[in-house]
């Protein structure tokens, strides 16, 4: 989760498918790339992810077109990302390939790829971005020098984390005042002081570190993806599809910020129905929110309540999916345990996306897209060259959970369709960030290219809504015959009454795509984006970091004066 950053400058320290799949690419189709080149890197987190399934995806069938990465850091985010997005393009086809479809190839950009893990900010309605929020610079969220001469990294994003960190570190809201504090203690006392009090932090480790840390080490021992199965009921199957890989299916989303919320729009890009369950009260942040609404419906519901309980057990009764990045054993004490919900619906699938995954010492523990850098060694890797500890410039481990919960959650349907039953699928941050720290080359090791108006040009698409014309990045992933598409673009939360239901209905027709290449951006519509490298200007993710490139949110500040 992006959010506005201070570092601290003090100096660095030191069923069966119908059609036969292979493994590799197959003689005269696609053949290897050089060691460390951008396909092998793209390659490797392919079968990283490809690997943890019960099944194996067809790399062959994946085109990955080049393109100078936007990030500039030792970290290859645009190949990582790439061979994560066309693990999810396989295992979509492979699905559809079972449902009826004709089999198809898959064409991805490896610019876009990485311009897609900063899609929050290249989002614009009517010409205007949608980062309109001079959020406050928190100095409560950033990376702080300690006793022992070590970095620990805080987030205080809502402001019950906010105040909760506020009064652990006795100090008033500013830089000066919690590296004060900060320097009282050392980094592993506030490290574990912080999560016996239920709040966000983490020591910057090198990744050799964090490989000898007890929860590093069970870690790197995880799959990607987990995938369990458990009962053989077959009270559901999806059956032939008409149009779409995904058509029929029907998810409920109990998630907030991005990597759970992403699962939910990539399910819906394919055609699945996703209703979005959204507390009456919640802690928002609404260019995230838009980014990740798009395809669902959207609803408020108390869920602790007895109406709430009762709607969301009518909803999961009927449902395939289930997406939750609820606090662990948050949906237990109200009445969905997983024994219930199996339960409830022996077919459902239950995808869950956390900061550390179950099973490991760390699984109760809080954490946020930041805390992930800072932990796994991404944040000393990306840090290479620089004055300080610094985060990349965009957001990989929240988006690229999402993709890869995403691809599990697709993986189990398509398991269910054979062999029946309850499937549990779980993401963790920690994993992804850890996986991002074997994609390290020096960082002269290539081009780069700032975001331009080229891009939204080359990568943008207009797609009108009730609200005017959205301008955003297309989808990662064109494939040859079932377009990438969004039908409905996000509203405001509760744009759809708590009693709505399943629609469950395909039309004789195939859907007509809705969006198409960005009219505005070659036309000079799209009034505010601002040429950067990421989130941070600098383009090494240092500094203050906030939602938008620091220019931008110069920009924004200054014509409101």
């Amino acid at each position: 989760m992006p959010i506005f950053w201070n570092s601290f400058k003090a100096g660095r320290r030191s069923p069966e498918s119908p059609r036969k799949e292979t493994a590799s690419a197959k003689p005269g189709v696609a053949s290897q790339p050089e060691p460390n080149s951008p396909g092998q890197l793209q390659r490797k987190a392919f079968d990283a992810v490809a690997g943890a399934l019960p099944f194996v995806l067809d790399w062959s069938r994946v085109t990955v077109e080049p393109g100078l990465s936007y990030t500039r850091s030792p970290i290859k985010a645009h190949d990582y990302a790439a061979g994560i997005m066309a693990a999810y393009g396989c295992v979509v086809e492979r699905l559809g390939v079972m449902r009826g479809l004709a089999a198809q190839r898959m064409t991805l950009n490896r610019r876009r790829c990485g311009l897609l893990l900063n899609s929050g900010q290249m989002q614009f309605l009517n010409g205007y971005g949608m980062l309109m929020d001079t959020w406050p610079i928190g100095p409560d969220n950033g990376t702080y020098r300690t006793k022992d001469g070590r970095y620990i990294t805080i987030i205080g994003l809502h402001p019950h984390l906010r105040d909760g960190l506020l009064d652990y570190f006795r100090c008033q809201n500013s830089a000066k005042a919690i590296q004060a504090s900060a320097e009282k203690k050392d980094a592993r006392q506030i490290e574990d002081e912080l999560a016996v009090l239920n709040l966000p932090a983490g020591i910057v480790r090198t990744a050799q570190e964090w490989r000898s840390h007890p929860q590093g080490a069970a870690t790197v021992k995880r799959s990607m993806v987990d995938l369990e199965h458990s009962g053989n009921a077959h009270g559901r199957k999806l059956g032939k599809a008409k149009h779409r890989p995904l058509e029929g299916v029907r998810v409920v989303e109990l998630a907030n910020l991005v990597a759970g919320p992403t699962i939910g729009r990539l399910l819906a890009e394919q055609g699945a129905e996703v209703i979005k369950i959204q507390p009456p009260i919640a802690d928002l942040v609404m260019a995230l929110w838009l980014d990740t609404g798009w395809g669902k419906k959207t609803m408020l519901l108390d869920i602790k309540s007895r109406f709430g309980k009762h709607r969301l057990a009518a909803l999961l009764a009927g449902a395939d999916v289930l997406i939750s990045s609820q606090r662990r054993g948050a949906l237990d004490h109200i009445g969905f345990d997983r024994a219930s919900l199996q339960a409830l619906n022996p077919n459902l699938v239950y995808t869950s996306v956390a900061y550390c995954a179950a099973g490991t010492p760390w699984q109760g523990r809080r954490g946020f897209e930041q805390i992930a850098q800072s932990v796994s060694g991404m944040m000393d890797a990306n840090s290479d060259g620089l004055p300080d500890p610094t985060v990349i410039s965009v957001l990989l481990n929240d988006y690229l959970t999402g993709y890869i919960g995403a691809i599990g959650t697709i993986a189990a349907l398509s398991e269910r369709e054979v062999k029946g039953g309850f499937w549990n699928v779980e993401a963790a941050l920690s994993r992804c960030a850890t996986m991002a720290t074997e994609f390290v080359q020096p960082r002269e090791a290539e081009q780069y290219a700032p975001l331009t108006m080229r891009d939204m040009m080359e990568h943008g698409v207009d797609q009108p809504s009730p609200h005017g014309t959205f301008t955003r990045l297309a989808p990662a992933v064109a494939f040859s015959h079932t377009p990438s598409m969004l039908h409905g673009a996000p509203g405001i939360p509760n744009s759809h009454p708590d009693t709505i239901g399943w629609t469950g209905t395909t039309g004789d027709a195939p859907p007509e795509v809705p969006h198409y290449s960005s009219r505005l951006a070659r036309e000079g519509g799209l009034r505010n984006l601002i040429s950067s490298h990421g989130i941070e200007d600098r383009g090494d993710g240092g500094g203050g970091l906030s939602l938008a490139s620091r220019r931008l949110m110069e920009f924004v500040i200054a014509s409101r004066a």
